[in-house]
């Protein structure tokens, strides 16, 4: 309480108090019959100034007193309102139900549990967004309209190849990239979405750009920068192109010849009786290797589209004897010698049409590329948690620069006696993939005029009471 209250309050009380004793006296005085003098007596008056000095002043120490308490009480109270709307966690109050602040004091209470648990859900959302936004694959990064970093998550780091997670750094600071960086600040300016592909330098890597103008309230907005990484997509995109544009040149090359002839036999030709068999030759090698170049390419087709692995259990040996005659009469034609060098008990569990396809092309080129009177091995083993076929034989060879191409799509040895064959260039490119269908790999070693060996190396299958394993002979 200030003095002048204080003082202000004394008087009141004073000049109450002593108004109230003299009322009493004159009445004690009336009712006694006592004489009008006493009640002037300069004692009494003493005695009435006395008493309402001291009663005041106990009035003023009881007021003061309960004004402390309360004034406490406030205080505790307001700090506990400040502690809250600082975002600390004060203890509850507790008031006797019978304190004239207990109602307020409980009111608080529940504002603090209230915002307690407001706080809780409001962090468990941030969790969850933050997470979200750092396992995207696409890059993001928020920025404030301060122009300045808010968040980024790792994919964005991974894009722009450095740590991008730098809060509270000016975005044009960081990203080093005119076209993103333009893009950008016309979203600031337009306070529009913004979109383009662009592509950036450092890693050459082809991006899909969103600036998107996000507003928060009448006053405030953000700006959230996305990146869709299509450098995969672009990749494939341009191998389809290739794709095409290689089957284009290789079907022209047939069907060419196969017009140019029939049409040269159509305009009298035919009645040349030296001249028809060998065109007719041609026209039938040119079909030959336009339904095997056809065939390949639905081979290549179908595996993209069926990767399940129908599993059987296959007798080795067995299964390759009855692959190898249908090459007989190759064989026989060239007296190419084929040594089944496969243990009769070796038993393993696989696919059995990828497999016979990788078998087949592997025998086909092994015949196709080598010299009358030549020799073919087929051997297998068993090392740990894999099985190997192994196919080797004494031909052409292959060049040491040129044998990590020729699982490309398309791709033929430069050599004549190769173009000589009519290879389509599919063939080891599709028992790749049937290989890679059964999470297995293909190696070749070769060395020109020697021979080659191709070592196909695929998961041992073990399990012979699965429901999904046919017996196979």
């Amino acid at each position: 309480m200030k003095p002048i209250k204080i003082i202000k309050n004394f008087a009141a009380d004073f000049g109450l108090i002593f108004v109230i004793q003299s009322i009493i006296f004159w009445l004690f005085i009336n009712l006694g019959n006592l004489k009008n003098s006493d009640l002037f007596d300069s004692k009494r008056w003493l005695f009435l100034v006395i008493t309402s000095f001291f009663l005041s002043m106990l009035d003023i120490a009881r007021r003061y007193w309960n004004h402390q308490q309360q004034q406490q009480k406030i205080n505790l109270l307001s700090k506990k309102l400040q502690a809250i709307i600082a975002g600390e966690k004060p203890q509850h109050l507790l008031l006797a139900p019978t304190d004239a602040y207990y109602q307020l004091a409980q009111s608080i209470n529940q504002v603090q549990s209230l915002q307690r648990d407001i706080f809780k859900h409001y962090l468990t959302q941030q969790r969850g967004y933050f997470s979200l936004i750092e396992y995207l694959t696409i890059g993001v990064m928020v920025l404030d309209q301060d122009q300045k970093i808010y968040l980024s998550n790792r994919a964005m780091s991974d894009l722009m190849g450095r740590e991008m997670n730098l809060k509270g750094q000016l975005y044009a600071n960081e990203l080093r990239n005119y076209d993103l960086s333009h893009l950008i600040e016309l979203t600031y300016q337009t306070k529009k979405d913004q979109h383009t592909e662009l592509k950036l330098e450092f890693n050459n890597k082809v991006v899909d750009a969103h600036s998107v103008f996000v507003p928060v309230s009448h006053h405030h907005f953000l700006v959230m920068v996305l990146l869709y990484d299509l450098t995969e997509l672009k990749e494939i995109e341009q191998m389809q192109l290739d794709f095409v544009s290689n089957v284009s040149h290789e079907l022209k090359t047939p069907i060419t010849a196969i017009t140019g002839f029939s049409e040269t036999l159509l305009n009298g030709a035919m009645y040349d009786q030296d001249a028809l068999p060998q065109f007719l030759k041609i026209i039938q090698q040119e079909s030959l290797k336009l339904t095997a170049l056809v065939e390949d390419i639905l081979s290549l087709a179908r595996i993209s589209t069926n990767t399940a692995l129908s599993l059987n259990r296959i007798k080795l040996r067995a299964y390759l004897t009855e692959v190898l005659q249908s090459f007989q009469p190759e064989l026989e034609k060239k007296q190419i010698k084929v040594y089944n060098e496969i243990a009769e008990d070796f038993v393993i569990i696989g696919d059995d049409h990828k497999l016979r396809h990788v078998v087949n092309n592997l025998l086909q080129n092994a015949i196709k590329y080598n010299d009358a009177g030549g020799s073919v091995w087929v051997s297998s083993n068993k090392k740990q948690q894999i099985w190997q076929l192994i196919v080797r034989d004494n031909g052409w060879g292959i060049p040491q620069d040129q044998q990590e191409r020729i699982f490309e799509r398309f791709y033929r040895i430069e050599n004549s006696r190769s173009r000589q064959t009519g290879g389509t260039g599919l063939g080891l490119a599709v028992v790749k993939e049937y290989i890679a269908a059964m999470k297995g790999k293909i190696k070749v070693a070769s060395q020109v005029g020697v021979g080659s060996e191709f070592t196909v190396s695929l998961p041992l299958i073990t399990d012979g009471k699965r429901d999904d394993v046919r017996e196979k002979v």
